[in-house]
This record gives structure tokens, C-alpha cells and sequence, in this order.
């Protein structure tokens, strides 16, 4: 094996050769549609505040100083005073959640401390919440990438779980490189364990509706190795660096990926070829400002987190479909050169390039359900009223997650249909109709100040969740949000009672 590539960070604010130590983290934010770090380093004179990708999380040690801006250089230095690694056994325990204002050293800078306090045998136990969505939750950076957005992972992956036996099938997004075992036995891990799953289905939500890094703890079985600092209660946790006895709640795995299909070889033509250029001996450039992460992926995940379990399931791998592979070119063959700048971005998910989500189809004929034509054609005669600014129409995919997403064939895509109505007083009234295949699912009709993008996400996910049933709760959230819900029952004339809250 060669040298190891460097990870660089773009924006390292510090002189050449300089080590500067990590001395806080900061809580996830939006920037374009992206989730950033505020982190803040300390060379001995100076603190300084670098803006990263909230995925660099993942080589973000505290108390560990980084050179030239190295995300792979953090190295601790023997002039730390009193810091040690210990085994430390915390299950059964019910942590107390802290949170307090917070003055960086030797700066002007403020944050908010977050922290988890774990009493035990008259020792008190601290950790801060950002490392156990680091080390437990999110150990790598598939799952940082996803845990902050709500709903993300069915984008990714559905499954089914039933008498310990686990399906997880895999969606083109998720990537290559990610299919090994320690991401299957992680996910299988959290799946299976009904308390895991909520903190982490909660991380999402509570960010989402709360801008807020939150959750309840609670890991009944919760063994870690971890470097910690001494102080007069008992112990900070600085870094946590093995998880310990996870228990896997199912005995067999069974995981598909489109990956996994069986390719016969064949003598038609390859459709296109890419090239890379320049992509062997430099270091890779971090890039903050980069949307997502590029098509082309590299393994750059080291396993800097142990995961210890108890006993992991058998993982069996299952192949749906045949395809071919071409293996020749010909005239017809696309040929893509592509020049490799070393930028990268350790995000795979946000930035204005990702709707993360809804699937927006155009409004294409073909694409439209016959039960939706009518609606359709009522709707458009409402462009022609004057105090009636614009009508968009579009059709949308349900988001995955459950059977409901697919019509009853299995196979097709439930679609919906919303319609925004804008009148020429700013207001907004909205229109949700659901493919029903004769269940008894009321048409929506919202009435708001501004549009409701997010809303549409919202109700959607419940509906799904829910499983062909809208969700009470979500509808009284939004209600509060001064969103009035309007409820139309499919009757004989039902498109008329719709038509008469437009007017």
C-alpha cells in the first residue's frame, strides 16, 4: 500500500507546519441547504473558528491538535496533563441531559454545552452529545450524512422485520462503497433495538422541526472504551473509541442492492466510458462550498470507531434481476473525460444540487392517473380568474418507507397530486389528492399566508408512516403553525365542494 492520501481542509486558517488544537465543536447548522460545523481551533495564541461539513465529524477529536489542516493528522500530545482511557459500564442508567451556555477560551466566541450526565457508585460521568451522535449513532459517514435530515434513510434503504429475520433492501443511492459488514451489523443493530431506532428517527425530527440537536436517551445495554479527563466529580469524556457488547436483536441478514444483480457478458456496445484524470498522488482538497459529494466515490473512511457485538447475524445476499454487461465500444459509446481537482466533500447529502424527499415528477400526460384528469382539468380553468395570480400543478412520488408507497401491484409508485393555488393577496390555498385504489383517503385543501413546501413533506411522511391514514398529530402541528386543514370526503360531488373553497 502507498503513502496515505491527506484529507485537507480548504479553509485551515493557520501558518504552515502549525499544530492547532481542536478545543470545541460546535451545534449543525444550515448553509445552502447543507448541514456545517462551527469548530474552533487553538494554535497557542490564537482561537480560531473554522466553518467544515457537518460529515467531518466523523476525525473530530477534542483536545487533539491537527496539522495543515489534516483531518487525518490529529494526534495527541503527552503534555495533556491528566488524561487517560478507561472501560466504563453504564447501562441501566437514566443520564440527566445539561445544557449551558458556553465561552470559547481565548475568544470572543459564545456556544451551548450539551451534555449527558451518568451517576454511577457516586462517580459522575459527562458526555457531550455531539460524540454519542459521533461514536454511537453515526460512526460513519453514511450515517452522519443522514441522521440530521428526518425521514432520510428510506431514500436509501426499506425493510422488513419479522420473526429475528432482518430484509434490508438497498436503493441506487446507496452507495458501493458503504456495502460491508460493519455498516450492515450497524444498521441491523439499530433496527433492531426498538429504543436505538426512536433516538435515532428523533435526532432527525427534532432538527428538523426544532433546529435543534436533541433526543431522550436510552441504550439499556451502554459499554464504552473512551479517553477521558479527570475532574472533581469523576470523569469528562473526551473521545469515545470502542463501543462494547452491542447485542444484534435478529439471527440472519438478508440484504439486496442493485449492485448484486447477475450481469452476463454480452457483445453490445457500452452506452458511455468515464476517465479520470489526475486522480493518484495529490492530497485531497476538503471543500465546505461543494453541494454534495461527487459521483465518483473513494473509501476514505477509516474505522476510527470500534464496534464490538455481541453476536452478529448471518448476512446472505440476494440477487433479483439479470443485467448485462458490456464490455466493447463502438462509435455510438459516449466518452466522458473528467479532470479531477482533488476537491471533495465528505457530505453526501444537502446543498442546493439535493430535494431531499418528495419525488417531483413534470406534469407529463403519461405520468398522470386517469383518476386525476378530471381534477386537473377543473383546476386549470382557474388560471382565467383575475384575482387568482397562479396555479401550479405537479405530481409527486410518495416518499418510501412502507407498503403504502407502492399501489396495490406491488411495483408502481403511489403518486399524489398538489396544487398550489396563489392569489393576488399573497395568500396561499393548497391541495393534496392521494392515488387511492377505492380506500376511503379524504382529499386536503390548506388555506396559509406562504407556501407549504414543508408541510407537504410532513404530511406526506405521516401518511406513509401511518399506513394510508392521515396523521392527527402532524395535522395539529401544523395547525399551530396558523395552517388551517380543510378535509374533503370523496362523495358524488366532492370536486364540487373542493372547487367551491377556491371560490
Amino acid at each position: 500500500m502507498g503513502e496515505r492520501k491527506k484529507l485537507k481542509l480548504d479553509n485551515w486558517p493557520f501558518e504552515k507546519g502549525k499544530k492547532a488544537k481542536l478545543i470545541w465543536i460546535g451545534e449543525p447548522f444550515k448553509r445552502n441547504n447543507k448541514w456545517m460545523l462551527d469548530t474552533y481551533f487553538n494554535d497557542g495564541e490564537n482561537t480560531k473558528r473554522i466553518i467544515q461539513d457537518w460529515a467531518n465529524l466523523y476525525f473530530l477529536s477534542i483536545d487533539k491538535y491537527y496539522t495543515d489542516g489534516d483531518l487525518r493528522s490529529g494526534e495527541l500530545l503527552d503534555n495533556e496533563g491528566e488524561m487517560e482511557t478507561i472501560n466504563i459500564n453504564l447501562s441501566g442508567i437514566i443520564p440527566r441531559y445539561n445544557e449551558n451556555e458556553w465561552s470559547i477560551l481565548k475568544s470572543a466566541y459564545k456556544s451551548q454545552s450539551k451534555t449527558f450526565s451518568f451517576w454511577k457508585r457516586n462517580v459522575l460521568y459527562t458526555i457531550p452529545i455531539i460524540e454519542i451522535v459521533r461514536a454511537i449513532f453515526a460512526p460513519n459517514t453514511f450515517m452522519l450524512n443522514t441522521i440530521l435530515y428526518n425521514d432520510a434513510w428510506e431514500d436509501y434503504f426499506t425493510y422488513k422485520l419479522d420473526d429475528r429475520k432482518l430484509q434490508i433492501h438497498f436503493t441506487n443511492q446507496y452507495k458501493i462503497s458503504y456495502l460491508k459488514n460493519e455498516y450492515y451489523n450497524h444498521l441491523a443493530w439499530m433496527i433492531s433495538n426498538e429504543e436505538v431506532l426512536k433516538m435515532c428517527n428523533d435526532i432527525g425530527y427534532n432538527m428538523f422541526s426544532k433546529g435543534k440537536l436533541f433526543f431522550d436517551f436510552n441504550i439499556p445495554r451502554f459499554s464504552i472504551t473512551a479517553r477521558v479527563k479527570k475532574n472533581k466529580h469523576g470523569f469528562t469524556i473526551v473521545e469515545i473509541s470502542r463501543v462494547n457488547q452491542k447485542k444484534i436483536n435478529i439471527d440472519e441478514l438478508n440484504i439486496y442492492h442493485p449492485s448484486f444483480e447477475q450481469r452476463e457478458k454480452t457483445n453490445e456496445a457500452k452506452l458511455r466510458t468515464y476517465t479520470y484524470q489526475n486522480n493518484k498522488d495529490e492530497d485531497r482538497i476538503i471543500d465546505s462550498d461543494v453541494d454534495g459529494a461527487k459521483d465518483y466515490d473513494e473509501r476514505i473512511n477509516n474505522e476510527l470507531i470500534i464496534h464490538e457485538y455481541i453476536k452478529v447475524p448471518i448476512v446472505k445476499k440476494e440477487k433479483e434481476n439479470n443485467g448485462k454487461l458490456r464490455v466493447t465500444e463502438d462509435d455510438d459509446t459516449k466518452k466522458y473525460l473528467i479532470y479531477d481537482e482533488n476537491s471533495r466533500t465528505l457530505s453526501s447529502e444537502g446543498g442546493m444540487k439535493k430535494a431531499n424527499g418528495i419525488e417531483v415528477s413534470a406534469l407529463d400526460e403519461i405520468l398522470i392517473p386517469k383518476e386525476f384528469n378530471d381534477f386537473i382539468y377543473r383546476l386549470k380553468e382557474l388560471e382565467k380568474v383575475d384575482w387568482i395570480e397562479r396555479v401550479d400543478i405537479r405530481i409527486v412520488m410518495l416518499p418510501l418507507g412502507r407498503k403504502f408507497s407502492y399501489l396495490d401491484n406491488g411495483m408502481d409508485r403511489r403518486k399524489c397530486l398538489i396544487v398550489e393555488i396563489l392569489k393576488m393577496n399573497g395568500n396561499v390555498l393548497s391541495i393534496i389528492e392521494v392515488q387511492r385504489e377505492c380506500r376511503l383517503l379524504s382529499t386536503l385543501v390548506l388555506t396559509s399566508q406562504k407556501r407549504l413546501e414543508w408541510v407537504y413533506k410532513e404530511l406526506l411522511n405521516g401518511l406513509v408512516r401511518q399506513s394510508g391514514k392521515w396523521s392527527n398529530e402532524i395535522f395539529y402541528g401544523i395547525e399551530k403553525e396558523s395552517i388551517t386543514i380543510d378535509r374533503k370526503k370523496h362523495s358524488r360531488n366532492y370536486l364540487d365542494n373542493i372547487m367551491s373553497c377556491i371560490k
